[in-house]
């Protein structure tokens, strides 16, 4: 195993460890996890509300599913399968890390498609964003979509991968699926929402940014029900 760069002990086996460093380390992944997944969190459903407010009734179905299901067991979170889709599409259209790099050590002539690379150490950047609205994986990508994520549908190969993938892939990926829906849900069972926004300035997403951000001013009202 390789422990984080947190710690300072980047490229050390466990094995090599101290008793002393093997806690900090943990302590910092599970710090890190944590601190991700709640900026994750505040920023999905914040992008979640502005996409739904193109289309009314998708918020509305949602907020329907979340109001007549109570939440009290972690299968009743399982069963919130449209608020589920609508994540989903949410991460799709806006993942909350916009791109990504990856370092692979390889001996030499290593072959990418028609390239061969003469090199003991590449470094591969790629974007979620640009694979997640790409219309070769994706019809009409522009469109928040939910009904796409249908029972049994599965994305192509690393054509979606908000959470990353592989051995790399987010180990909070299912907490913050969960807490996604119950911030959801305390919304949606407390307030009405309806954003609003200078339709001559409308909110896009920066890409220029490694973390998503969304740019222009964008009013979010909250009524009590």
């Amino acid at each position: 195993a390789v422990v984080s760069t947190q710690s300072g002990h980047y490229g050390r086996g466990v094995s090599s460890l101290s008793a002393n460093e093997i806690v900090e380390t943990v302590v910092d992944d599970i710090m890190t996890v944590c601190l991700v997944m709640d900026n994750m969190v505040k920023q999905v459903c914040a992008l979640f509300m502005l996409l739904n407010d193109a289309d009314p009734e998708i918020q509305k179905n949602m907020f329907n599913e979340l109001r007549e299901s109570p939440i009290d067991t972690l299968e009743d979170l399982n069963n919130l399968k449209y608020t589920e889709k609508c994540l989903l599409e949410s991460l799709r259209m806006g993942p909350a890390l916009l791109r990504g790099t990856r370092t692979y050590k390889t001996g030499t002539n290593l072959r990418f498609g028609a390239y061969v690379v003469n090199s003991k150490i590449v470094r591969v950047h790629f974007s979620e964003y640009v694979m997640q609205m790409n219309p070769d994986f994706w019809p009409n990508p522009t469109k928040f979509d939910p009904e796409r994520w249908e029972r049994g549908f599965t994305p192509q190969a690393f054509s979606y991968i908000p959470f990353f993938a592989g051995a790399r892939g987010c180990v909070g990926k299912h907490m913050a699926m969960m807490m996604m829906k119950l911030t959801l849900s305390v919304l949606a069972n407390n307030f009405d929402l309806k954003q609003q926004f200078d339709e001559k300035n409308p909110p896009v997403i920066n890409q220029n940014m490694a973390v998503m951000r969304i740019i222009n001013k964008v009013d979010c009202y909250m009524k009590p029900i």
